[in-house]
């Protein structure tokens, strides 16, 4: 039953079109950082690269491999990892997805805290590691492969939403907390219409999308209510 499973999902992962799953994990306060790196560094790294490049790379690492085997990572983007799953492989199993993602986390912390360096460390730029986090949104919608010069790309207004939610107001309501936003469309078919806090966002284009704030680092939370109109 469970190869059945896993070879369904293995075609339709490949299917030039479908519903899919699409993932973004973002790694906080990376543009912040790089800049103190860079300001603490300077430009010339002909004596050796800086450690925090070797950090990030590895914090981004540890992303990457978290989201397998369920997401397939897509791409890198700066300091963001883009990944996607066919819808029929997750939905209905929205405990197992945040028990993955919850997972993915603790290992994110972990590096993060192998990676704060000593108290004698001289660099004023490194220990802001520390301050790193991370965000995800997981959005569900139909998404086409195209061809895009030598490699493919998934296309469509719903991975333009999924980057789109990566811009909102959540912080503004959980303070400064890792979360996942797990849109109305998602939540729905994995079984979480329930799961944490109601949320939607406002966009010109889009108008209202909803969905739920789970945080990543501790219990559910539903008692708050939901963000009232801009």
């Amino acid at each position: 039953m469970e190869q059945a499973e896993q070879s369904r999902a293995a075609t339709t992962a490949d299917a030039p079109a479908g519903e899919r799953y699409l993932l973004l994990a973002d790694i906080s306060g990376y543009t912040g950082f790089m800049v103190s790196v860079e300001r603490e560094h300077g430009v010339d790294f002909s004596s050796g690269i800086p450690a925090a490049y070797a950090v990030l790379g590895d914090l981004l690492g540890a992303v990457s491999k978290g989201v397998e085997p369920d997401f397939a990572v897509l791409k890198l983007e700066g300091d963001a990892v883009f990944a996607a799953a066919p819808a029929p492989a997750l939905d209905g199993r929205g405990d197992h997805v945040l028990e993955t993602l919850r997972a993915l986390y603790r290992a994110f912390t972990e590096g993060r805290t192998r990676a704060i360096p000593a108290s004698d460390h001289i660099c004023t730029a490194c220990p802001a590691v520390a301050h790193l986090d991370l965000k995800m949104v997981l959005h569900r919608g139909h998404t086409v492969r195209q061809t895009v010069g030598s490699g493919s790309d998934l296309l469509g207004p719903a991975v333009t939403m999924a980057h789109r939610l990566l811009k909102n107001t959540i912080r503004e309501r959980i303070g400064f907390r890792p979360y996942l936003f797990l849109t109305d469309a998602a939540a729905t078919a994995l079984g979480l219409s329930q799961a944490g806090l109601e949320h939607y966002e406002e966009y010109p284009e889009a108008g209202r999308i909803g969905g739920r704030i789970v945080e990543l680092d501790g219990p559910a939370r539903t008692a708050m209510p939901a963000a009232p109109p801009n």
